[in-house]
This record gives C-alpha cells, structure tokens and sequence, in this order.
C-alpha cells in the first residue's frame, strides 16, 4: 500500500516536470526567432549590396535610336567611293600616294553629298589607258546610274570626273610617277577623321571598354540615362571629348520615343531652350551637341533657330547625325555661325 502511494507520487512529480520543460522549450524557441530573423536579414542584405555592386553599370533598358530611311542616291554615291578605293587599291596605289585635295558639302535638288577632290600619284608602270580601262569596268556595274568621263588637263596626266545620277561627285586627278606629281602646288589641308561613339548612358561597362581604346575619341551620352552622369564623368576624367545627344523628334513619334528630354516640333521656342538648358545642365564638361533621332525636328528650320542660338551662346558646336537627308541643321548652323 505504501509503495503503491510512493509510485503514484513519483508518477506525478514527473507528470508535473513535464509541462515545465515544455515551457522551457518554447522559451528558447521564443528567444531563437528573433536571432534567426536578424541573422536572414542581414544575410539578404549582403547578398543585394553584392549584386548591386555587380549590376551597378550593367546595362538596362536602352531608347531606340534612328536611322535615315533608305536614300538610293547616297547609297550609289556610298558605293561609287567603295569602288574609287578597290580601284586604286587593284592599281597597286599606296594609301601615302593619295591625297585629299578638297571635300565640299553640297546640296542640290533635295540631294546632299560631299564633294570629293583626289590627288593620286600611279605607280609607273600603270599606263593611263590601263588606269582608265579598270576604272570603267568597275564603274560598269553601276552603268546608268554612274557616269565616267575622262579628259587631260593642265598639271594632270589624266582626269576622271564621277557623276551620280547627272550630279557631280568625285574629281581624280591622276599623276604617273612622283616626278609629276611633285611639279604641283601642294594640296590643301588633308581632312581628319572623327570618331564619335554616341547612345551611351545606360551601359556603364560598354563604356568603360571604349573608353580603354587609345587614341582620341569623342563621346557622346544621352542627358537621362540610367549611367549617365557617371558616365559623362568618366570620360571627361580620361580626357576625352564629350558630347551631349540630345533627343529630338523622329518622324514616328509617338511610336517611336525618342526618350527623355527631348525637344519635339509642338514646343514654342521657350520650352525648347528650357529643355535644352535642362540637357546642357546635365553635364557640366560637354564640347558640343548630335542629335539623337530627330528626323521630323530636324527638317524643320525654325524649331532650329534658338537651339543654334543657344548653342552659340554657350560656344558649343553641332554634329547632324544625318537621320533625314532633308535636315537643316547645316544650313542653320551656318547661318548662326555655330560650328
């Protein structure tokens, strides 16, 4: 009888530990939580500062850019030089033994092209019979479209005028031999070339890999890209040229956006240099300005007037990306003096 008590109060001794463990149990789990919670926080708050590290100039969503619709007459002028070269390069010519004599800009009946002047010295060898037979068999590709003339003139050994579709292009003037070609006067200054790598601002890392390039490029970024302004910043710290890209009206707009900050034909002359100004202010180091589409703004010569203004005022020059072959932008430019 008595062992019978002494277990039954054994049992529940026991039985009255039990609910005390568990409460302990709980406790710790109560006390973990917290710990836990704050140690997942902070894990995920690494790994996005890591990936934000990672992705910072990655790039994102870039606006379309525009190109001019297609203009037979600057295609054939296009491949009418391609062959000038192929031609001089099957004649065994030196890229030292030509020069440049003159490039002019011209405009006639709605078509704009650079009229090109070359001074080529021919290896003596080449016959000008020979010279003249290559040519028109190249030229022969394009046969009513092209037209080839030859003719001698004083202080050349031969002449070959290029006409595209009845309009002037190209002038040759060939020499056989250094010796006649010293007797010239000198040529005029030979153009340069610039290269102008624009649509930057939202691809921090295609940036920095040009910007690796040697040698003088300009830049040109767009006013409200994602990377931007630390894009600008790099290149004006690399010492290189910057332009700004200014967005403009495309002949597609609204379908086509040309993207933040864009001057549209609709403006009135103050909203347009307001938001030029806006552009400009962007970046403080920027050389001059190219349009970023435009192909509807850029035909309209009065909506050009107080951004050449403007521009003047700043002393910053104007590159036409050339997304119309209507453009006004040269003839304005000109007018206001902007280079």
């Amino acid at each position: 009888m008595n062992m019978a008590k002494r277990t039954k109060k054994k049992r529940s001794a026991k039985g009255a530990k039990r609910p005390a463990r568990k409460s302990t149990s709980r406790m710790d789990l109560l006390l973990r939580w917290p710990v836990g919670i704050g140690l997942l926080v902070l894990v995920c708050l690494l790994l996005g500062l890591w990936l934000a590290q990672d992705r910072r100039d990655e790039k994102t969503a870039v606006p379309a850019y525009e190109e001019e619709r297609s203009n037979r007459f600057g295609e054939l002028v296009g491949e009418v030089e391609l062959i000038i070269y192929q031609s001089l390069h099957q004649l065994g010519v030196h890229a030292s033994q030509i020069q440049f004599r003159q490039v002019i800009h011209r405009v006639q009946h709605n078509r704009q092209w650079d009229f090109t002047e070359l001074e080529v010295t021919l290896p003596q060898e080449q016959s000008l019979a020979s010279v003249h037979k290559l040519f028109s068999k190249n030229m022969g590709a394009l046969s009513g479209q092209v037209t080839l003339e030859s003719s001698k003139k004083t202080g050349s050994d031969l002449e070959l005028l290029i006409r595209v579709e009845g309009s002037l292009t190209h002038r040759l003037a060939l020499f056989q031999g250094p010796k006649q070609a010293s007797q010239k006067a000198q040529p005029t200054a030979v153009p340069k070339v610039a290269i102008v790598i624009d649509d930057l601002g939202y691809d921090g890392k295609l940036a920095r890999k040009f910007l690796k390039i040697e040698g003088p490029l300009s830049f040109s970024v767009l006013p409200h890209g994602t990377f931007s302004k630390s894009i600008a910043r790099r290149i004006h710290d690399a010492g290189q040229e910057l332009l700004l890209h200014l967005p403009m009206e495309p002949t597609g707009y609204p379908e086509v956006n040309p993207g933040v900050g864009a001057l549209l034909v609709e403006m009135t002359d103050v909203e347009l240099v307001q938001t030029l100004r806006k552009n400009l202010d962007a970046f403080p180091y920027v050389k001059g300005v190219n349009n970023h589409m435009g192909s509807k703004f850029c035909q309209d010569e009065s909506k050009f007037i107080p951004v050449m203004l403007e521009l003047n005022t700043r002393g910053l020059f104007f590159l036409d990306s050339r997304t119309t072959s209507k453009t006004k932008a040269y003839t304005v430019a000109q007018e206001l003096h902007v280079p």
